[in-house]
């Protein structure tokens, strides 16, 4: 039995869409869609901080997790902009598996996309289970 079931999609809900942002529509959508299974011949980061990022949230001052995120966000010097913060949050907070097809399916972006929020995730991940073990 899926809990989701009788909930609407959050398409067909545009008042709290546009009050969500596109971010908080990602978060939403996301767990009926969800698979926690790796995906074959790509990089799969099992997620072992996801329930320790519910306590955390973007742009906390002094946070040492939302630093390390936020230095995530700018990994790659090549890009224009940086990565979106609050979809940095939502990957750890939502996937117990990162691969790149589950951040495709959050996310709606490329692969191409969205494969550079994976490898930002995969290189910062060591370092936030560090700041979350000495902040507990």
């Amino acid at each position: 039995m899926n809990p989701y079931e009788d909930i609407l999609p959050i398409e067909e809900m545009p008042s709290l869409a546009k009050k969500l942002g596109k971010s908080g529509v990602e978060r939403v959508r996301y767990p009926k869609i969800a698979d926690t299974t790796p995906q074959k011949g790509a990089t799969n980061i099992k997620n072992p901080i996801i329930n320790e990022m519910q306590h955390y949230q973007p742009n906390t001052l002094g946070c040492p997790v939302g630093e390390l995120i936020e230095a995530a966000a700018s990994f790659d010097i090549n890009q224009e902009r940086p990565l979106n913060i609050n979809r940095l949050y939502n990957i750890l907070q939502c996937m117990p598996m990162i691969n790149n097809r589950e951040i495709v399916k959050m996310t709606r972006l490329t692969k191409g996309q969205a494969g550079k929020y994976l490898r930002s995730i995969k290189f910062i991940l060591p370092f936030l289970e560090k700041a979350i073990e000495e902040n507990s």
